[in-house]
């Protein structure tokens, strides 16, 4: 394995990494069309929607050039320039890493959002039940914390689907 190759997978996982924020803000952009009907909260969510329009625009364009635009930014920041050595003894496939670092990060969304679902599901449930609460309280939150973990689950299940794309990507 050489420099090279090596930058190249880390800034793959990295453009993973990127990916995971880029997927958990999707969600958000959905939950704003449920919060754009009510009529005290239609500026706000016209606000929330572009800047998290942005968001995705930015986080797209990272995730993009880490993943399939890697060899631009090697030479571009000159990563592999001051090694002595040509090559060195790695005896770890690319696909592996990246099939590693999907699962890995799947599996954090999904640990991180059960919890944050069921506590939001039961913050629901008792504003519902309160006679002298809000009477329809909010599901925009626990729809984007239920996206994210389809999200967490889709990443585990298809795993090698993401990385055939990532790596057919490089290919041609």
């Amino acid at each position: 394995m050489t420099p090279r190759s090596l930058f190249n997978i880390i800034l793959k996982v990295l453009g993973i990494f990127f990916i995971q924020d880029f997927l958990a803000a999707i969600p958000q952009v959905l939950s704003v069309f449920l919060w754009i009907t009510t009529p005290e909260g239609r500026q706000e969510a016209v606000w929330t929607f572009v800047s998290t329009l942005l968001l995705l625009f930015a986080n797209g364009i990272v995730s993009f050039y880490l993943i399939f635009r890697t060899d631009v930014i090697i030479r571009k920041l000159k990563l592999e320039n001051g090694f002595n050595q040509e090559a060195f003894q790695l005896n770890i496939h690319r696909s592996t890493i990246l099939s590693i670092s999907i699962i890995v990060i799947g599996g954090l969304i999904v640990a991180n959002e059960i919890p944050n679902f069921c506590r939001l599901l039961f913050s629901y449930y008792q504003e519902k039940r309160m006679p002298y609460g809000v009477q329809n309280p909010g599901i925009s939150y626990i729809v984007m914390s239920g996206a994210k973990i389809i999200v967490g689950i889709l990443m585990l299940s298809k795993q090698r689907q993401i990385v055939r794309f990532i790596e057919w990507k490089r290919r041609t």
